[in-house]
């Protein structure tokens, strides 16, 4: 008898996937220091569970609002395991081949004025509730609708909003599961 495949889920919290992202070798040596790269984001978009990122050219100067121009590359790792899933850059592959796209940038990020004990919890809670939510997102399971409620309402800590529609097109599946 043939059974689907199990998804295979990250077995591992939130908090350590962050950490496989910042400290991947491609990080180090395909993407240039200065980039900003965006928050990992749950994704079934290439057939098994991942997590995507963006990364675009970034200038940051003291005592000024941090400027995101459009992404020119992505990225994504498979959820069990952390194998490089895809690396493109945008100019060979967009984010969201045949999809309108975000507009481009640059966009400046309004600095949210809270300091950084907040912002260290904010990212501490979202880590646990993201943890709550990832099986059932790569379960294809709709969830408890207040977890995902939350999640929604809790993402913007994560991504700033002027950064979310390059995240969209990204990872619009992910986007699609919290707005159902």
């Amino acid at each position: 008898m043939n059974t689907p495949p199990v998804p295979q889920t990250p077995g591992r919290p939130y908090e350590q996937i962050r950490k496989e992202f910042a400290e991947h070798p491609l990080r180090r040596s395909e993407v240039p220091v200065e980039h900003f790269v965006s928050p990992p984001l749950p994704t079934l978009r290439w057939g098994v569970p991942g997590f995507a990122v963006f990364a675009s050219p970034a200038l940051r100067r003291p005592r000024q609002p941090l400027q995101v121009d459009t992404p020119d590359r992505w990225w994504a790792l498979a959820a069990g395991g952390g194998a490089l899933l895809v690396y493109a850059t945008t100019r060979a592959l967009p984010l969201a081949p045949g999809a309108p796209g975000a507009p481009g940038g640059p966009v400046t990020v309004a600095p949210t004025g809270r300091p950084i004990s907040a912002l260290r919890e904010d990212q501490r809670l979202l880590d646990d509730l993201l943890d709550r939510c990832l099986p059932d997102f790569f379960a294809a399971s709709s969830g408890d609708p207040g977890d995902r409620a939350e999640l929604a309402s809790m993402l913007p800590l994560l991504l700033a909003c002027e950064l979310t529609p390059w995240a969209r097109d990204l990872t619009p599946d992910f986007f699609s599961w919290l707005e159902q």
